[in-house]
Formats: C-alpha cells, structure tokens, sequence
C-alpha cells in the first residue's frame, strides 16, 4: 500500500504542475482552459474510447523509469496541442481580411441542438484548415435554436475577419462535390451551406487529421483523429469573460472539487428516435469501477463526487435514494430548463453552456455518444487536457461525426468465436464496413464474412490528409 502511496504522489508532483504546461502563448488564447484545472486524477481502467498508447501499470509499480517516460509523453503531447491552437488563431486572424483566403460557412439558424450546432461548424472548420483558409461563419444566424448567439458564450472566431458581406457571399464559389480539389484551388473566397448531414466529399473531414502531425501523435495518441478534431472543438468553445466567472461561482456553490465524475444522461425527445434507453445504473457502474481505482491507487477513501447533467428531471431523486455513499451535484433548474418546449430559453441557453463545460473539466464523463453533447465533452477533454486518464466512456456507440469518413479497424489480438455469427480474427486482418452500437459489425477482408467482434480486438485507421494550413508546424 505504501508503494502505491508512492507512485501516486509521484505522480501528483509530476502532473500536478498543469498549470505551467498550460500556460497560454497569446492572449486570444488565454481562455481555452475553461478556468478551471483539473487534478489530473489517475485512472487505471484506461478506455479504448481515446488514450495515450496503454502504460504497464504492473511495470510501472515496480520501475520509477517508467513515470519518467510518461511524463515525457504527457509534456510533448502538450507541445503539440499548443503548436496547432497557435497555428488556428494565426489562420483565423489574417491581417488583412479583405485580401484573406476565406470560407464562408453558412449554417441554417434554428435546426439545431446546441451540440450538433456546434459540430456543424466544427466540419467547416475542418474544411477550412484543410484549404488554409479563414473560417467565417455567420455569426448573426449562429444561434441555440433560434433565440442566443452561441458566440455570447464563446470568444469569436476572429478578432479581424469575423463577418462578410452580402456582396462577397453571393460572389463566392459553392465547394461541392468533386469540385471541391478544383475550386478551392483556383479561387480566394469560397462558400458552404451546412445544413444537416454532409457527406465527405474532401478529405478534410472527422476521422481524418494532418499527415504533418501523423508522426508526433502516433506513438502518443491511439486516436488521434480524436484528439485533432477536438482541437476545433476546443478553439469553437474559448470561454468569453463572463463564462469563466459563472463557472467559478458555479463551481463554488456546487462544491466542485476533484477528483469528480461527470454524468450525462440524454433522454425526452432523444429516445423517440435515435437513441435507447439507459437506466442509471448502466452509468453508475463506471462511476463506481472509476473512482474503486482511484482508491486502489490512492490507498484511501476519497468522497465520490458526481456531477449530474440531464434533461430528465426525475434522476436526482433517484441517484440519492439509490446511491447514497455518491456526493451528486448539478445545477438547479438545469434539468427544467433542459426540457424540449424550453430549451430555447436564456435559460436553457445557459444552462447546456454551464453544463457542457463543467462536464469537460470533471475528470473522467459517463455518457451516451448518441448525443451531440457527450461526444462535444469527450472531444474538448481529449483535446485540452494532455492527460490521457481523462475521457468519455459511452454507454451506446462509439464516437462519431456526421460527414465523417468511414475508417478501416485493423485486428490486434486473435479471436477464436463460439457464436457463428462473430468474426474469426487473425491479427493483421482488416475489417470494413465497421458499424457500432452496443456491438461492432463489419466485413472481414481476409474472410469475406460480415459479423460482429469484440471492439478490444481492433485498433483504428484513421487516415491523414495534407491539410495546407497545418503544414510546416515544427520547423
């Protein structure tokens, strides 16, 4: 016990220390931490959702080397986090916005939920990179469905290229189709109506990130299609002013120290079409599993923290009733506010603000990615934190994105099946046409069966692409 005392604490002194790797490098900038830090917990139970590549826990019990090799990993993935946010702003901030490369993203006002707004803008931000061009959405329409700028929240875009005119919109070339290489090539300002679903017509698109990048992350990061997609999410998602002073005084009042878990559950309209039920016990599991390693490695009993975000306003009830030794926290009226009829409210504007970033600095999160939200939390950590032990773990599918291109999972461990309708696997064997629920079904190439298998056995493919405006980082 007194040796895992010792590595723990080892461990605090090392990544304790956070705020000095996040130090911010321009004063744009200065907000994407959210203002709130976390205590960067220790989990043993690392998910295969998204992680640094697996650490040998056993080895490291025993050999003080290894925590030196980690927090090697855990500052250079830091280096490079803050490289990209750098190059981000320097591309959203030309000097001269009127002779500036641009994408114009125009996204229909109302037809969204928060977080799918915000992930459309997140696919033209992609694209955007992608063609090194400045990202300008129509602020004016960005709004939560039809009532709040987003951007009363978030720091804008650009600080000098934030708006176009009338005239430029209707001058601008549409990017579409196999046109796209073509027309982003030849002319300066290009235009892109987000509404809905887009299929990946670039290559610029979720699940693809940055060849220059492919050799720094990989031996840092499993999914680094993640990782990269949630440096956007986090640029999007810079707190404005007021936004971090409310998430203090939140925080206060609330009792929000670390360790915590965050909880998500996504349930009214959401269950009618896309998504299942889940009771709460499916989540407490993690939260318990979670926080019996904590102890493990802690060598005491911590208070068991959880932060609660849900639409469903009879959960709070029930997590005290049935999870007495749990200290639950939320937001009053969060719940109310989150219902369909009033989420449209300043209110319910508010309230998905405050929760989606209270959530991302807990230090570990159990949701459903069938939610915009969860996986907008579940990007953002990844993204800003370089600790691989915080993530997401969803209950339902994997992470996903609309518009994103379908990736390839490669088999690393063999697999014998006795059901018939599972996949034989061999490691090296290729499986496509993946699609996950509860259960990963895809084709096996090697074998020309179609089957599900166990998500433990792969490892994905993301591709790379040349993003022009991600090029020449590190020279």
């Amino acid at each position: 016990m007194q040796c895992k005392r010792r590595l723990f604490f080892a461990f605090v002194a090392l990544f304790g220390g956070t705020t000095l790797l996040l130090q911010p490098f321009d004063r744009r900038l200065s907000h994407y931490s959210h203002g709130i830090q976390s205590n960067n917990v220790l989990n043993l139970s690392i998910s295969a959702t998204s992680r640094l590549k697996p650490v040998n826990w056993s080895v490291l019990t025993n050999q003080q080397n290894e925590v030196s090799k980690y927090k090697t990993q855990h500052v250079e993935l830091a280096n490079i986090r803050d490289v990209v946010q750098k190059r981000i702003d320097q591309i959203q901030n030309p000097q001269n916005c009127s002779q500036a490369r641009k994408l114009l993203c125009k996204i229909e006002p109302g037809i969204a939920g928060f977080g799918c707004l915000l992930h459309r803008i997140g696919v033209c931000f992609l694209l955007a990179i992608g063609s090194n061009r400045t990202l300008v959405v129509n602020m004016k329409m960005v709004t939560y469905p039809s009532i709040k700028p987003i951007f009363e929240a978030y720091l804008p875009l650009s600080e000098t290229c934030s708006e176009w005119s009338e005239d430029e919109y209707e001058a601008a070339q549409w990017i579409h189709g196999n046109r796209e290489r073509e027309t982003t090539a030849k002319f300066r300002v290009v235009k892109l109506f987000r509404n809905g679903g887009l299929r990946p017509f670039t290559p610029f698109a979720p699940n693809s990130y940055p060849t220059s990048l492919k050799d720094k992350l990989q031996p840092l990061h499993s999914e680094p299609q993640i990782w990269w997609f949630g440096q956007i999410m986090m640029y999007l998602t810079r707190p404005q002013p007021k936004l971090t002073q409310a998430l203090n005084k939140y925080k206060a009042e609330l009792g929000y120290s670390h360790p915590i878990v965050g909880v998500h559950i996504r349930r009214t309209d959401k269950l009618i079409v896309e998504a299942d039920f889940h009771s709460l016990e499916e989540y407490m599991i993690h939260v318990k599993k979670w926080y019996d390693n904590y102890d493990d490695v802690n060598g005491g009993n911590v208070t068991r923290r959880v932060f609660l975000a849900t639409d469903d306003v009879t959960i709070h009830k029930e997590a005290l009733d049935k999870y007495p030794k749990f200290s639950f926290s939320w937001i009053a009226n969060n719940s109310y506010f989150a219902q369909k009829q009033r989420r449209t409210s300043d209110e319910g504007f508010w309230g998905i603000v405050y929760d989606v970033a209270l959530l991302s600095q807990c230090d570990y999160v159990v949701c459903t990615f069938t939610s915009n939200i969860g996986r907008l939390v579940h990007e953002v950590m990844v993204a800003e934190s370089n600790n691989p032990l915080r993530y997401a773990t969803s209950i339902d599918v994997e992470h996903f994105c609309g518009g994103e291109i379908r990736m390839l999972r490669e088999v690393i461990e063999d697999y014998n099946p006795d059901n018939p309708k599972e996949l034989e696997l061999r490691v090296g064997d290729i499986i496509k046409n993946v699609r996950c629920r509860r259960t990963c079904v895809g084709k096996n190439r090697r074998t020309g069966k179609k089957g599900s298998y166990p998500k433990e056995k792969v490892r994905t493919l993301p591709p790379t692409a040349l993003y022009a405006g991600m090029q020449n980082l590190f020279n």
